[in-house]
């Protein structure tokens, strides 16, 4: 594959890495800030319940966990920028070291999320996210290893991965709304 085939292949990946965050809803203050505008409903008689139900405590470092997924977005944004900046500048050494950087940021989380695969009230959310970020760290990984060894295949693997791992990342970035908003509450509550 020509380079510039490869890095419009590459730009579209990233394309995609923007739009799912910025689609995905679930940024750091979205689900915090509507956590605290619902109105509480009725009860069966009619009357407004005189303290919201509250839900289970999660164990553990269960919410932190689940409020440090909150905010990747952020970081996943400027790993992305990183990306983008070096295929406009066509520099494969500083793609490399972007590429590097997603595949840390992504090993960054592994313990948040076996802390929250570790519990059942937030396993499935956690398996969906390291389903999604796993594919993530294989094709920045993959990008690394093909720009090192100079194989377009490898890099078109990569990008290919990272495409699908993006998808599935917007898909657990919406899931990850009302698991956001329980863990912020509990926090608030507990650390009065």
């Amino acid at each position: 594959m020509h380079g510039s085939a490869r890095r419009r292949a590459t730009a579209l990946a990233l394309a995609a890495l923007a739009l799912a965050i910025g689609t995905a809803g679930c940024s750091s203050a979205g689900p915090a800030a509507s956590a605290g505008s619902a109105s509480p409903a009725a009860t069966a008689s009619g009357a407004l319940p005189t303290e919201a139900p509250t839900p289970t405590a999660w164990p553990g470092n269960v919410p932190d966990a689940v409020i440090a997924l909150g905010k990747l977005d952020e970081q996943m944004a400027k790993a992305a920028k990183a990306m983008d900046d070096a295929v406009s500048a066509e520099d494969f050494a500083a793609l490399s070291a972007a590429s590097q950087g997603l595949v840390n940021l992504v090993d960054g989380y592994s313990e948040s999320l076996q802390t929250i695969q570790g519990y059942a009230g937030t396993r499935q959310l956690g398996d969906t996210f390291a389903e999604a970020l796993g594919k993530i760290r294989t094709g920045a990984q993959a990008i690394v290893d093909g720009i090192e060894k100079g194989e377009a295949t490898a890099i078109d693997a990569g990008v290919t991965d990272l495409g699908a791992g993006i998808a599935q990342y917007g898909l657990a970035r919406k899931a990850l709304g009302p698991f956001l908003e329980q863990a912020i509450s509990m926090k608030k509550k507990y650390v009065k």
